[in-house]
């Protein structure tokens, strides 16, 4: 009977185990999502939003087919603001709950903007571009989408797939599966025990004959039921097949529940993010640096013009046409450093203009301000100047939160940057004895020396009537926050000397850079020359008993003029 068990468990542990494989491969968890479309629309844009993108917790990307591929990512906010007005075409995302099935779904939205090239745009936190095909990998932060165009003219591909690529996680192996091994063992053991005793009756030793057995008279016995022994084996292959079949049914693992009928997306933030990653402003700032050295090196204008605007392209502009002027040496603009960074201080905005602040170089670093003026605009360098010896920079926020951009007319810092301009010129005016000086801290190279060559000048020039002026120009200041509520604030100043002779027959004269931009060395009429100053201020929140600090300066010689009688 032993043998007959053992088959039983043989055979159930090897109809266990097959179930355990079909059930362990029906059940395999999924390696990727994909999501595809060809696209039914005709249209120049297609915007994949963070929504869709983040609504598995994966890695995610998205690729493309067609004659010409451009694929970059951005904030919604920042792709919707560059689409603009522009027909689009926005992607959502649909389940198929019974097929277990992701799909795209168009949503077409109508507009009559113009069309703009998308490619090389600075707005991009990344971008690829693909004659065939592309693909592009998408940050999962709750905000990035990705824009999906050709040209900006021509339209854009149609066939697009987002994939999600799932972690690699082993099925659960399911219990029928360590239930067929036992079986298996326990029918082995069965079987093997049946043949031991079977080889051991065979080798039992045959002894002589003996006499024969008196046999009991013979007794009725009753055909109505089983032997008790019968009745044992009938219970234990009831149960048997009882323990067999429950395990069948309670060892398999639980049906896989998908992930994609369950898609989750990620929260958009609840507060401004930085609209530049360190990664994308660096890349910005080394093709704006780099171009502009291009300029410099043959003093090009119009390359110069690409790539600075405001206060940076004017000061670049008087010292293009001061280098020009020199012909017996060698002279070149002052030079730009686009490495290494120390210092990067990105805008935490959805609105134009945007400004960002780098600190670069080793030993003699400089300060440049970038600005964006739009979002189908590119950065430009917008303000430079050199960190003054033992400036002390005040606490900013980590590139990861940004700074807010505050207005120029801002009522929570200790002054407004008009007022800057009447400190400063009051300060180089009258040195120690400005009333400011308990304002703004004096001690610093810029003012001492500037106040030095006034204060030269008028020892020196006592047959004159020396006037100093310095004023704010018309480019408009920046002001990015601080951590203690206080703000760096960049103005651009114009400082004007007036060199009047008090008697006919005096003259003025001058030499150096201005001697060269007059064309000579000097006018009997009077000499007017004009400056202009790129400074950056650290201005405390307004009630603080700290004094306004000085942390970097740029002065630019700009015109010139004798004056006319």
């Amino acid at each position: 009977m032993r043998i007959w068990i053992a088959l039983v468990l043989f055979v159930g542990g090897l109809v266990t185990g097959s179930i355990g494989v079909v059930n362990q491969l029906e059940n395999q968890p999924l390696d990727r999502i994909i999501a595809s479309s060809t696209l039914l629309e005709p249209t120049t844009y297609v915007f994949i939003p963070s929504k869709v993108l983040s609504s598995y917790p994966a890695p995610v990307s998205v690729e493309s087919l067609g004659p010409l591929v451009f694929l970059a990512t951005g904030r919604d906010s920042d792709i919707q603001a560059w689409i603009g007005d522009s027909p689009y075409v926005e992607l959502g995302l649909r389940i198929d709950e019974e097929a277990k099935r992701a799909e795209l779904v168009e949503l077409v939205r109508e507009g009559t903007g113009a069309l703009a090239d998308p490619r090389g745009a600075d707005l991009w936190r990344s971008e690829v571009v693909g004659e065939s095909s592309a693909k592009l990998s998408a940050p999962l932060d709750g905000e990035s989408g990705m824009l999906l165009a050709s040209n900006g003219i021509e339209e854009a591909p149609r066939a697009v797939s987002v994939v999600w690529d799932l972690p690699d996680e082993p099925g659960p192996i399911a219990p029928i599966t360590f239930l067929a091994i036992a079986l298996l063992i326990a029918g082995s053991i069965m079987a093997l025990w049946d043949a031991k005793d079977y080889w051991t009756k065979r080798r039992r030793k045959v002894t002589g004959p003996k006499p024969p057995k008196r046999r009991a008279p013979r007794r009725a016995v009753s055909q109505a039921g089983q032997t008790r022994k019968s009745g044992r084996r009938a219970k234990l292959a009831m149960v048997s097949a009882t323990v067999l079949a429950v395990s069948i049914l309670s060892g398999c693992v639980p049906d896989y529940q998908s992930p994609i009928v369950s898609p989750s997306p990620l929260p958009a933030p609840q507060t401004l993010t930085p609209a530049v990653t360190a990664e994308q402003g660096q890349r910005i700032l080394n093709e704006v640096i780099t171009l502009l050295q291009d300029a410099d090196q043959t003093l090009n204008r119009e390359v110069l013009e690409t790539r600075a605007s405001g206060p940076a392209l004017e000061a670049r502009r008087f010292e293009y046409n001061l280098v020009r002027r020199f012909t017996e040496t060698d002279r070149d603009p002052m030079p730009l450093l686009a490495e290494p960074i120390q210092l990067f201080l990105p805008p935490a905005t959805d609105t134009w203009p945007r400004n960002m602040l780098f600190v670069t170089g080793e030993e003699n670093l400089q300060v440049y301000i970038l600005q964006q003026l739009g979002p189908r605009d590119n950065y430009t360098l917008y303000f430079y100047a050199n960190l003054l010896p033992g400036a002390d920079f005040p606490e900013v926020a980590s590139e990861l939160i940004g700074a807010s951009q505050l207005k120029p007319d801002n009522k929570f810092l200790k002054v407004s940057p008009d007022v800057l301009a009447v400190a400063v010129g009051d300060l180089l005016n009258l040195g120690a004895e400005s009333s400011w000086s308990l304002v703004l801290d004096p001690n610093n190279d810029y003012i001492r020396d500037v106040s030095s060559v006034q204060q030269g000048l008028v020892e020196t020039l006592t047959n004159a009537n020396l006037t100093f002026d310095h004023a704010l120009s018309d480019q408009v200041p920046v002001l990015l926050s601080t951590v203690d509520g206080g703000a760096l604030v960049g103005i651009y100043m114009v400082d004007t000397y007036r060199i009047i002779p008090r008697s006919r027959g005096d003259a003025v004269a001058i030499s150096g850079d201005e001697a060269i931009l007059l064309g000579s060395g000097g006018s009997a009429s009077g000499i007017e020359t004009r400056y202009g100053a790129m400074l950056l201020f650290y201005v405390p929140a307004a009630g603080s008993d700290e004094r306004i600090s000085l942390l970097a300066a740029t002065q630019q010689l700009m015109t010139v003029e004798a004056v006319d009688d």
